[in-house]
């Protein structure tokens, strides 16, 4: 078989319900690289709560985080490596909606970066930080971030979405989570960003061709990937949002092991 990139969402995809690899998932995508082919992780995560799911699976592959907005090897320089910022002026103007918008937590991450605009626990995706030494809004930015994300109530995503775009920024809105409910988010990263771009330019660089790639996801942050892979498999619990969008849908759920159950099906491992 024709060596194949795997391209994968982790949280509600290749992760189950409690956030880890399965052993049959990750011993499945073990079997994939022994075999020829290569696994990359292409996720919203910033790059500091991938790395150990990276290291489980003892990738060497590049990494996408942030949507596509980083694409860099961890532990090591590499020479293609990308970030895409945000200006300052951007983020400071982002915090002006939190005037009119009940936005629980605000936060701009970059690469080693997170800093928020309050004290918080209990949100999904990020560590806890009840006594945050900065605060974003409060103490000026050392670094110009990659993201800014801020989780609010799924009902106020769509009016939140339309403030942001309302302003013109040259920036691209994505959204997960956003039918959990009360911890939706929206993420803003630099215009014309998403894991399509960097998947393309992941794959060109590694020498593969666009109809090899294999890619898997389950939000509205996964639909541009899906649509670029050569074959693009949303997951059985994919955002209902998405499906009529997708080329096409997995019969089983993350915990269902749908990611490795597929594989070791259609790679014959």
């Amino acid at each position: 078989m024709t060596p194949k990139l795997i391209a994968l969402d982790l949280d509600g995809t290749t992760l189950n319900q409690e956030g880890r690899l399965s052993p049959l998932t990750k011993n499945v995508l073990q079997a994939a690289q022994a075999a020829g082919h290569k696994v990359i992780v292409a996720t919203g995560r910033p790059d500091s709560i991938s790395e150990p799911i990276y290291d489980e699976l003892q990738l060497q592959t590049p990494m996408i985080n942030f949507n596509g907005a980083l694409v860099h090897v961890p532990h090591q320089a590499w020479e293609y490596e990308y970030m895409q910022t945000l200006p300052t002026q951007t983020v400071s103007s982002l915090l002006s909606l939190r005037a009119d918008f009940p936005i629980k937590v605000m936060v701009a991450e970059g690469k080693k970066m997170l800093l928020a605009d309050r004290p918080y626990t209990n949100l999904p995706f990020l560590p806890d930080m009840p006594h945050p030494e900065h605060l974003l809004g409060k103490d000026p930015l050392q670094q110009a971030p990659i993201s800014v994300t801020m989780f609010v109530e799924e009902s106020h995503v769509p009016a939140l979405r339309t403030a942001i775009q309302a302003k013109k920024f040259p920036v691209s809105v994505q959204s997960w989570g956003s039918w959990s409910g009360e911890n939706a988010a929206l993420e803003v990263v630099t215009e014309h960003i998403n894991k399509a771009v960097a998947l393309d330019f992941v794959t060109q660089k590694l020498g593969f061709k666009q109809q090899d790639v294999i890619a898997f996801g389950d939000d509205d942050n996964d639909l541009e990937m899906l649509n670029y892979a050569g074959l693009g498999l949303a997951m059985k619990n994919a955002n209902p949002k998405i499906l009529g969008r997708v080329p096409r849908q997995l019969s089983l759920s993350n915990d269902e092991d749908g990611v490795g159950r597929f594989l070791a099906e259609y790679l014959e491992l």
